[in-house]
């Protein structure tokens, strides 16, 4: 992880459109929280993912991404394609936007925590609290920690 990290800037911004279980957003500022974002996806699960696709122009790169997500209890696999735009500054990556096939994502998640967990997760079922992290927001922090199975 600290390999891919190392190309990020300290207060690089992650964007996807599919923030796990909840059909909303994910936003994730600095790169120490994206950090414990990811060790905390690596605990649940495990993923590959090639590059079948890339074009820089102006300090904007667009890929296309080819990769799986596998839930190491479980067992079930999410895999496919997904766009990234990723804006370099200095050589290091300042943003990144993920675009995931939402539905897919979702379904693959609450699959995996349970349609309980996912509606709490997703705020449907209360407000959605403060952060207790700073750098990702109230939602996401949830997930985040999400129950393994």
């Amino acid at each position: 992880m600290e390999a891919m990290l190392r190309h990020f800037d300290d207060d690089a911004v992650y964007w996807c459109n599919a923030g796990g279980p909840r059909p909303r957003p994910l936003t994730i500022v600095g790169k120490p929280v994206l950090r414990h974002f990811l060790d905390s996806l690596t605990c649940v699960a495990e993923s590959m993912c090639v590059t079948d696709y890339f074009r820089l122009i102006g300090g904007v790169g667009r890929a296309r991404i080819e990769g799986f997500v596998r839930h190491k209890e479980t067992g079930l696999t999410l895999a496919g394609s997904y766009r990234q735009i990723v804006t370099f500054r200095d050589r290091k990556i300042i943003r990144l936007d993920e675009y995931h096939d939402a539905a897919k994502m979702v379904t693959f998640w609450r699959h995996i925590v349970g349609e309980a967990a996912a509606a709490e997760i997703s705020g449907q079922e209360s407000e959605p609290a403060e952060a207790d992290e700073p750098g990702i927001t109230p939602s996401s922090a949830a997930f985040a920690r999400a129950p393994r199975s």
